[in-house]
């Protein structure tokens, strides 16, 4: 009776799956000075992103075309190499005066200050979560 009771309990475990949770996108609180100064020595119009968190920190990426395609594909403007990020993951675009990110169906989204976004347009300071990346998109004047 022991052992069948035990079954029982086991079959009920196992046939009640455990929901997963919605996971938060870790929002990074504060910029270090040292960024920010070195955003600040850009000279000219330029926009684009800084690499915030992630395995290539400080790196920067600038928005010089019309489109700025990332993604885990060898093609794309900018590669991250993260089984999370789709081949074809984003794409930002200028269009006039304002640039705009768009979700090119990832599997797992893009996210626009730890909300996810279908197609959005950007402000100076967004932050920009694909995979593991975070990026900081900039302008400077």
């Amino acid at each position: 009776m022991k052992d069948e009771s035990s079954m029982k309990d086991k079959i009920s475990k196992n046939s009640h799956t455990d929901s997963i949770k919605d996971q938060e996108i870790e929002s990074i609180k504060e910029i270090s000075p040292q960024i920010l100064e070195e955003l600040k020595k850009l000279h000219g119009n330029k926009a684009g992103l800084l690499t915030i968190k992630g395995p290539i920190i400080g790196e920067k990426f600038f928005l010089s075309k019309s489109s700025l395609s990332i993604g885990r594909s060898s093609e794309s403007d900018i590669l991250l190499d993260d089984i999370t990020v789709s081949r074809n993951h984003a794409i930002i675009e200028k269009k006039e005066s304002v640039f705009a990110i768009r979700d090119l169906e990832s599997l797992n989204g893009t996210y626009l200050n730890g909300i996810i976004a279908g197609q959005s347009d950007l402000e100076n300071g967004d932050r920009i979560q694909i995979g593991k990346y975070v990026f900081l998109f900039f302008i400077s004047e």
